[in-house]
């Protein structure tokens, strides 16, 4: 199996060396590659220079804003093997010891092409009003009932895809870039996740295929910098316009999806 460690963000520098060291640190019997994909952060050449060194120079610099579907959309471009097992990680958040063997473990199962599950918060600084912040998170995160699988109603019944968020190469594919854009062709700026988590599930459309993973294995640090401090209406606002407004996917053909997922079963073999 190969995994890549795909990270993304924004003005995130003072966060870098935490979140590298946790993959760093990861307690693995497997190899990894990694790419941190830096959206126009307007750093100094000194800056650069340190985040090069820390990801022993795998960075994308973006030279425009792309914001977070988009700064994965092309970060995701410079994977070239399909069948590698993208783990999705915000520059500003990190990973507990044991994420990599956990997620390891799961993909031994030739039929899982994607992960979902569960944070832990860090409140640093927000200790004391602590449940002011994300409101969804203040129970633990379940996964998409039996039910919700039947009817494909993923977008109706909201969002519980949380961290930690792992894919086969091959799924991102199917997914049209269109849909990382509001109806006026700007990039979304906020939900991004929504944009591409909804469509993998629709695309899988067997719940077989999808591992919802109850033990947390990343940590999501809470800061002035995360975007429902800053840019809450289009939060509000994208997430809305993909739940309601996106057409859903249909299901990848059957005997199509099989072909992929048996090439993964041959290569887990080797």
């Amino acid at each position: 199996m190969r995994f890549v460690f795909l990270i993304t963000g924004r003005k995130a520098l003072p966060f870098a060396k935490r979140c590298i060291d946790s993959i760093l640190g990861q307690q693995k019997e497997f190899s990894f590659d990694w790419l941190y994909v830096d959206d126009a952060s307007e750093y100094s050449r000194t800056e650069k220079e340190f985040l090069l060194s820390l990801m022993e120079g795998k960075v994308l610099f973006l030279g425009k804003r792309h914001y977070q579907v988009g700064a994965i959309h092309q970060g995701i471009q410079k994977i070239e093997d399909p069948y590698s097992i993208i783990c999705l990680i915000d520059g500003d958040d990190y990973l507990l010891g044991d994420a990599l063997n956990y997620i390891a473990k799961v993909y031994e199962n030739p039929d899982i092409a994607m992960t979902y599950g569960n944070v832990l918060l860090d409140f640093r600084p927000y200790q004391d009003p602590m449940s002011h912040y994300f409101s969804d998170k203040k129970t633990v995160n379940t996964e998409y009932s039996d039910m919700i699988w039947r009817t494909q109603s993923f977008r109706e019944d909201g969002f519980r895809c949380f961290h930690l968020r792992t894919f086969r190469r091959w799924l991102w594919d199917y997914i049209d870039p269109k849909g990382f854009c509001r109806r006026d062709g700007t990039p979304i700026r906020a939900s991004g996740d929504s944009a591409f988590m909804y469509p993998m599930l629709e695309l899988l459309g067997d719940k077989k295929h999808v591992m919802f993973i109850d033990t947390p294995l990343y940590v999501y640090r809470l800061h002035m910098g995360n975007v429902h401090n800053h840019d809450k209406k289009s939060q509000t606002e994208d997430l809305e316009y993909i739940r309601f407004e996106l057409s859903p996917y249909s299901p990848i053909n059957r005997l199509e999806l099989q072909g992929r997922l048996n090439q993964a079963k041959d290569l887990i073999k080797e």
